[in-house]
């Protein structure tokens, strides 16, 4: 694959290991755009003499990807919008990124709350913020997805919209309102 530049901190081959198709290539780049406000955002958060920096954990989604995160005790969705255009259901998916965020004074919750107020104030655009912790091994992410609203015309967005803000503390079996 060819990588490519998507903004000042984000490449291609941080949100895919294959050639994108067009579609794709598009929804990840509206992701990289608002990922790299969230990174810019965060940095007067940062800790001393450090910069905050932000890691895909994971990106686009294969069959093969799903079914090892299955074999490996995770519970991902069928209809993620990790899938990117392509996808298992009938459910048009929308592109995401889970996300770590380092050398920052915020917790990982205290970053979702940030990217949901921003996002609430009209700074970012994302669909989705779930804040997702496994308690197994104490990992946190952040699942970040595009905004329907900047893809597709309103009256189709009214027909797959899903829930905008959550949080599972338990690796993806259930979900919550984020608190």
């Amino acid at each position: 694959m060819k990588d490519k530049k998507l903004t000042n901190n984000f490449k291609l081959s941080e949100f895919i290991k294959v050639d994108p198709n067009d579609y794709q290539l598009a929804l990840l780049q509206l992701l990289a755009d608002n990922l790299q406000l969230v990174r810019d955002f965060l940095q007067e958060f940062a800790l001393p003499k450090k910069t905050v920096s932000i890691s895909i954990s994971s990106g686009v989604r294969t069959q093969a990807d799903y079914d090892r995160l299955v074999k490996n005790g995770y519970n991902p969705s069928k209809t993620s919008d990790h899938f990117c255009g392509l996808q298992l259901l009938s459910k048009p998916t929308l592109g995401a990124a889970d996300i770590v965020v380092k050398n920052c004074t915020l917790s990982m919750k205290e970053i979702a709350a940030k990217i949901i107020q921003w996002d609430k104030d009209g700074l970012v655009h994302f669909g989705q913020v779930i804040y997702e912790k496994n308690p197994k091994t104490g990992s946190e992410w952040i699942h970040i997805g595009n905004d329907p609203t900047l893809i597709f015309n309103y009256n189709f967005v009214q027909v797959v919209q899903r829930q905008k803000y959550l949080m599972s503390l338990d690796n993806g079996k259930t979900y919550k309102a984020f608190k």
